[in-house]
């Protein structure tokens, strides 16, 4: 092998162990511990909100000129007048921040009463959070999955 062949094999492996690496989760670095625990703090409140069927509480958790701000309202409106449902925080896992947003991997479960004919289901999302007035609040959410419950 020639010594280009080399360091294209060399390159080409330290490149493949940098990717494998990156897509490792590493554990939240000290610093980030209160940004991680305020970020659930975001999510819990809104899920005990969403709970109470308290539009203005639950709102007050989603930044006002997110994109899906509108569309979340209108929702919960529909929601809170069609369906008896509660939610709860399954997994909560800290992705990481740059100076403007911050993401996390969220797992709720949402369940409705016996015999309403709601099905009841688990979603994994990454949500995405960006501060409004010095508080982290709710950007915009991309589901990764549903999990149907029997």
């Amino acid at each position: 092998m020639n010594t280009r062949a080399k360091t294209r094999a060399w390159i080409t492996c330290a490149g493949a162990a940098a990717l494998l690496a990156s897509l490792v989760a590493h554990p939240v670095a000290a610093a980030d511990d209160p940004l991680a625990d305020g970020l659930r703090a975001v999510v819990t409140g809104n899920v005990a909100a969403y709970d109470k069927e308290d539009l203005d509480a639950a709102m007050a958790f989603v930044h006002t000129k997110s994109p899906d701000y509108e569309s979340t309202k209108a929702a919960l409106t529909e929601q809170f007048a069609d369906l008896d449902v509660t939610s709860e925080l399954v997994n909560f896992q800290y992705v990481g921040h740059d100076d403007e947003f911050a993401v996390a991997r969220v797992k709720l479960k949402t369940t409705g009463k016996p015999d309403s004919g709601f099905a009841g289901n688990t979603t994994d999302s990454m949500m995405i959070f960006h501060m409004e007035d010095g508080k982290w609040k709710l950007w915009t959410e991309k589901v990764l999955g549903v999990e149907i419950l029997e």
